[in-house]
């Protein structure tokens, strides 16, 4: 390109920006085909300005700096009907794959470990860097309701001896015949609950922003691979089991924590499974840095987030008391902080930690299971919590790291 004389950095950013806008109806992958091709040919930053309206689509954000913002004058991220229906000046991304079904849709892509996996079936997928989100609800529908292109799609029978799956893609477990009535929430219950991704950032996603987005889902509902960078600002993380995990450094700054649980036997939320700085098999920690949750406030879903079909109100509430866990480390050297944290009345179980997911692996050392795990001034003052989570008595970690949100992804 040809030097622009008496022109600064910020007007020739400016200068080099692409707008779109995408309409109710209209397709964001088509927007998505559009910055592509521009982004290829002279490397502007675009930005997709997205109507309210809920879009079925599956994503896949592989152009650099790209951002996406909800067109609405008074953008919401609220849910309604049990988490089925969005506000009106609602934008929400969602798709329906879920580990443990093979969709007639998805063609020869195996979708059991092997090469349909996207990131734990990511509705929406991060591969570039410096991707922005503003007001969006980013879902995966397979644990909350079936939606109208699930139900008008059909399965392929996994217990079929010819089907080719290699050792790692078999499936352990053959689950239950899922419903096929459009808005049924029969799939919030545990029995179908399985690994279904609303975000999924990989390692070249880095110096990711979501502001006021909300994440939705039950299991596994966002995903960093190690390399990725995020920072999360404002608005919801909702989801139950594992659901903010991966190798990600990421800064969580006065978000919303929805605990997606409905009171059913042994129904437990455990919000964050870190395994930051492990290398590729899995055998040391480096000195990249994890997730920190800073000031943020846990919750029960409510009606309007959340189906609870499974017991009266009056018991549920009883039931979900102390389910909320804030961390299960997914490896010993995860590291994990939660800093000036708030939650409701009966909310958090008094441990907090749960070594559920390492305790089993070589590695696993019972006096010391994860020794990069911190709290720092709890609404309760981290009473109860086992010996080896560190409670800091000052806003810095043992390396001399200061506990703020956005120089931590530095």
């Amino acid at each position: 390109m040809q030097e622009l004389p008496n022109v600064d950095r910020r007007m020739l950013a400016f200068i080099l920006s692409l707008v779109l806008h995408v309409s109710a109806g209209e397709s964001i992958n088509a927007a998505l085909d559009s910055a592509r091709t521009v982004y290829a040919e002279r490397g502007e930053r675009t930005t997709i300005h997205i109507e309210p309206g809920t879009y079925r689509e599956e994503i896949t954000i592989d152009v650099p700096g790209l951002t996406m913002k909800n067109a609405s004058r008074r953008p919401s991220i609220g849910l309604k009907n049990g988490g089925v229906d969005c506000d009106k000046n609602a934008v929400r991304i969602t798709w329906y794959y879920g580990h443990g079904y093979q969709y007639r849709s998805m063609g020869d892509k195996i979708n059991y470990g092997g090469s349909r996996m996207r990131l734990w079936n990511a509705s929406v997928l991060v591969t570039a860097p410096d991707f922005t989100a503003e007001n969006i609800i980013f879902e995966n529908s397979f644990n909350l309701y079936v939606c109208d292109l699930e139900a008008a799609d059909s399965l392929v029978d996994i217990s079929q001896s010819d089907m080719p799956w290699t050792e790692k893609e078999r499936p352990k477990k053959i689950m239950p015949v899922r419903p096929k009535e459009v808005g049924s929430t029969e799939v919030q219950k545990k029995a179908y609950r399985e690994r279904a991704a609303a975000i999924s950032f990989d390692e070249k996603a880095t110096n990711a922003h979501l502001k006021n987005c909300r994440a939705v889902g039950r299991q596994d509902v966002l995903y960093g691979a190690q390399g990725a960078s995020i920072y999360w600002e404002g608005g919801i993380l909702q989801g139950s089991v594992d659901f903010i995990f991966g190798a990600m450094t990421m800064s969580v700054n006065r978000a919303t924590i929805v605990a997606n649980i409905n009171g059913e036997k042994g129904d437990k939320c455990y919000i964050s499974a870190g395994r930051s700085g492990s290398n590729e098999k899995g055998e040391k920690a480096s000195s990249s840095r994890g997730m920190l949750f800073y000031k943020c406030h846990i919750r029960l879903a409510d009606e309007n987030e959340l189906v609870n079909r499974s017991v009266s109100p009056k018991d549920s509430l009883y039931s979900v008391s102390a389910a909320v866990f804030l961390a299960r480390p997914w490896r010993s050297w995860g590291e994990t902080v939660w800093a000036y944290t708030t939650w409701d009345e009966g909310v958090l179980n008094p441990d907090g930690w749960s070594t559920g997911l390492i305790q089993k692996r070589p590695e696993f050392d019972p006096a010391s299971p994860c020794p990069r795990s911190y709290e720092y001034k709890s609404q309760d003052g981290s009473a109860g919590r086992p010996k080896w989570v560190s409670v800091l008595r000052k806003p810095i970690l043992p390396d001399g790291t200061k506990l703020k949100p956005k120089s931590w992804l530095k």
